[in-house]
């Protein structure tokens, strides 16, 4: 349900709930303090800060890129890297749906417990997460925990 409203702007972003009424207009700004208003594509993937996450993980895979302005089609350049399998995109899926998963709790947990973890603890909860839902969506990759957080490319035959 996450990822189908953040696919179709439905999240409720300080944006979107200022669009609704719910917010006043001065209250649009993005909770990591970065001064843009927080629409689900600055929040995602060009915050200064939550956007930063993304270059954790592409150098964690060990893979390089430049981040599109649009939410679908990072999506959609983020699992072709994993070539034309289908398992190899299907992980990169999981693992993208992780990111975007943590970074919404990792801004929700700013805006309403006024509490913060540094990036790499948010880069660190998504690695944990994205291993067990990989492991329970395919039990049959070989693989364990310490080789995910490690070479999580060598899994998919790419690293």
């Amino acid at each position: 349900m996450f990822v189908w409203r953040l696919f179709r702007n439905r999240l409720p972003t300080k944006n979107n709930l200022v669009r609704r009424g719910v917010l006043p207009f001065d209250a649009r700004f993005c909770v990591a303090g970065c001064g843009s208003a927080e629409t689900y594509e600055h929040l995602f993937l060009h915050c200064c800060t939550f956007g930063s996450i993304w270059h954790y993980i592409y150098r964690w895979l060990n893979l390089s890129s430049v981040i599109p302005f649009d939410v679908g089609d990072h999506f959609n350049q983020f699992t072709a890297a994993g070539g034309p399998a289908k398992t190899r995109q299907s992980i990169l899926q999981v693992l993208w749906f992780a990111t975007t998963w943590e970074i919404w709790k990792e801004r929700n947990n700013r805006l309403f417990n006024g509490k913060e973890c540094s990036i790499l603890q948010v880069v660190d909860k998504i690695k944990s997460p994205s291993f067990l839902w990989l492991k329970a969506k395919i039990p049959s990759l070989p693989f364990n925990y310490h080789g995910w957080w490690l070479f999580p490319l060598t899994i998919l035959g790419i690293g």
